[in-house]
């Protein structure tokens, strides 16, 4: 009996990126399913070399199904549909193009570009599914017939590391530590952290806020440091850049606080990675950000700053009040392991008549 078949595709993989972690992880359950499973990618660095497989169109003709991750505007994506391929669509939601109109036009024109497809591939999808019930809403009004929600899964064995001594050693010279984790671009308002720090920093002096990620433009980069050094606080913000997995959850454990100050998340993998590794989560009400949390944690709908630096040195000092707020955690971020998660996934591909 010949094995079934199951490819993914994704525009671009890169190590460390929540969207290929997932890619990864779906395939690793596929193949222990008893499916023929592998990952093709238009884009991705010398270290995805033998892990994907470049794209082509003419190689995936005649399947049956492909899995389709999508997340911006993807020439895979228009070849695929042109060949009229069926898809499993997981939709990561696409960040809305207004906020790089000023600072990256090629940007703002492929986020243009992944909302237009998304109308064009609904004849050849078979499911769409949103990585949270932001991103299914939106999969709705759109019109997919078919829709439900596959989050965001923790593989709980990629953050069973040791304490990297050197970031060990760099923190504990700090003062309280803020931490957020994610890419340098404007969606994330980076600059709303370093601002709020500049507020914190009038209860305490030796506060510290921890920038964790890549630059997807050396622009927003560059400003940010201006802007903290305007407001005198740059010599306590750290922008360690691109990290290993050991480094981000040694800052993770770490950090006295979690705080997001993003005005668009599809998702949110470090907030659940906050809640995973018990560290209490501040982040702003927009997007995916409130079905993510689900009801954990510290959520707020206005940016006062002075409001909320009082609230960062209550969640940083009231012990009692943090062990709450952590075990509030603990108990939501049960649903995104990996043996809830994999069991939807298992029961969709039933429902397809895949499984």
């Amino acid at each position: 009996m010949a094995k079934k078949v199951l490819h993914q595709v994704v525009e671009a993989a890169s190590s460390g990126d929540a969207t290929s972690d997932h890619v990864f992880l779906i395939r690793r359950w596929l193949r222990e399913m008893g499916f023929t499973s592998e990952i093709y990618s238009l884009h991705y660095g010398a270290e995805m070399k033998g892990k994907v497989r470049r794209f082509s169109a003419s190689s995936l003709a005649g399947e049956e199904c492909l899995i389709f991750h999508h997340a911006i505007g993807s020439t895979a994506l228009d070849q695929i549909n042109a060949h009229q391929i069926p898809l499993i669509l997981i939709y990561h939601n696409i960040t809305p193009p207004e906020f790089f109109v000023s600072m990256d036009p090629a940007l703002t024109r492929e986020l243009e570009r992944g909302r237009e497809q998304l109308t064009k591939i609904r004849p050849i999808t078979r499911l769409a599914l949103g990585a949270s019930p932001y991103s299914e809403e939106e999969l709705k009004g759109l019109n997919f017939q078919e829709t439900g929600v596959l989050p965001i899964t923790l593989d709980e064995g990629r953050y069973d590391h040791p304490l990297d001594s050197q970031v060990q050693e760099a923190c504990q010279r700090y003062g309280p530590m803020i931490l957020f984790v994610g890419r340098l671009t404007p969606n994330k308002r980076q600059e709303d952290l370093i601002k709020l720090l500049y507020f914190y920093r009038r209860f305490e002096a030796h506060a510290r806020l921890v920038l964790v990620g890549s630059e997807q433009s050396g622009e927003y980069g560059l400003w940010l440091r201006r802007f903290a050094k305007n407001l005198g606080v740059a010599d306590a913000v750290v922008f360690p850049g691109h990290v290993t997995q050991q480094e981000m959850v040694t800052y993770f454990r770490m950090a006295d606080l979690y705080v997001s100050m993003s005005e668009h998340e599809g998702f949110g993998k470090p907030l659940i990675e906050s809640m995973y590794l018990g560290l209490p989560v501040l982040a702003y009400a927009a997007a995916a950000v409130p079905s993510t949390m689900g009801g954990a944690g510290v959520l707020f709908h206005d940016k006062d700053y002075e409001s909320l630096a009082e609230m960062v040195d209550l969640l940083v000092e009231d012990l009692h009040l943090r062990q709450r707020i952590i075990s509030g955690q603990n108990e939501r971020v049960r649903t995104f392991l990996e043996p809830t998660v994999r069991k939807l996934w298992a029961n969709y591909l039933k429902k397809l008549g895949l499984l």
